[in-house]
């Protein structure tokens, strides 16, 4: 009796991801995100300080 090999079934491509998907939604190393988180405080900082700068020129 002829043996009866299973026919590969061929891997399903994953749905298309536009250009926008691929750069924002990848995982971000360690350092990126550090370095994200550091440059979102020096801006907040910086905001604050010329917030506090213009409140005591002010009075």
């Amino acid at each position: 009796m002829a043996k009866s090999y299973k026919r590969r079934k061929p891997k399903k491509k994953p749905p298309p991801t536009s250009r926008h998907d691929q750069i924002f939604k990848r995982k971000r190393s360690t350092a990126e995100k550090v370095m994200l988180i550091m440059g979102i405080l020096i801006a907040l900082s910086m905001l604050l300080s010329l917030v506090v700068n213009l409140a005591s020129n002010q009075f």
